[in-house]
């Protein structure tokens, strides 16, 4: 069984308010589709390998927290990051934010997400009544990663300027936000960029991996040094990618080409 823009055989079809939910398989990759556009994939028999290049730009925040002790993930999808999240860095405490309970149900279903996992806490609500409810009661983290999509691109709900104080106000002091985020024209990317600068200043960063690409990581920060000296992490990024097989080296150059002033 197929459909137009889905690659593979789906498995499993639904729809909730905000839309149509399908999963695919093909040659041993899982993938979610939100209505005919791709969300997320895993290997079954690795779920852990992020096969996506913009799921692996989502990482280069590790480049520049030297420990990972807490983490926040926001849009769950088919889980990849998460898996990723888990074997990388198991010692973390992950809290996860899903707006859709059907992405939930599919992603346990579906895409070998963890059942039980002391580290693990998956919470169905929206983003920002989540940051904004923890930050009142003193909650950071030293990574932030939002990941939030819907049939027409990034989740406009993420967007907003007081969506992303709240995550600079989340943020541990040396930690680290990242937003995946598309380029196409009516996507409004430099507006949106303009509106994180305004947020996180000149502690801002982005990423376009390539032009075939529609998506780019924006990356954010409190500490003014972080991001000060991006050639300095090289050893760092060389070390990491030994570990996890992600090419670190070359989303810092890029970080560096398209970010120099």
């Amino acid at each position: 069984m197929g459909r137009k823009g889905i690659k593979g055989d789906i498995v499993h079809w639904g729809r909730d308010r905000y839309g149509e939910i399908a999963v695919a398989d093909c040659d041993g990759v899982r993938s979610l589709y939100f209505g005919e556009i791709l969300q997320s994939s895993i290997r079954l028999d690795r779920p852990d390998t992020l096969i996506e290049d913009y799921s692996r730009a989502m990482m280069t925040p590790l480049i520049f927290i030297d420990h990972v002790h807490t983490a926040l993930l926001i849009g769950l999808g088919g889980g990849s990051l998460l898996h990723f999240l888990i074997s990388f860095l198991p010692d973390c405490s992950l809290h996860v934010v899903e707006l859709r309970r059907q992405v939930i149900d599919v992603a346990r279903d579906f895409f070998v997400l963890p059942v039980e996992d002391p580290n693990i806490e998956i919470f169905h609500t929206a983003g920002e009544d989540f940051l904004r409810e923890g930050t009142e009661k003193g909650a950071h983290y030293d990574l932030i990663l939002v990941d939030a999509f819907d049939e027409n691109g990034p989740a406009a709900s993420m967007l907003g300027e007081n969506f992303l104080a709240s995550c600079r106000a989340a943020l541990e002091e040396g930690g680290v936000f990242a937003i995946n985020l598309w380029r196409r024209p009516k996507d409004n990317f430099a507006a949106i960029c303009q509106s994180l600068r305004q947020t996180f200043g000149d502690n801002t960063l982005e990423l376009v991996i390539g032009e075939a690409y529609w998506n780019a990581i924006v990356l954010g920060c409190k500490k003014d040094a972080l991001f000060l000296n991006l050639p300095s992490y090289r050893k760092t990024a060389k070390v990491l990618q030994q570990k996890c097989g992600i090419d670190f080296p070359r989303y810092l150059k890029l970080l560096y080409w398209q970010n120099s002033r």
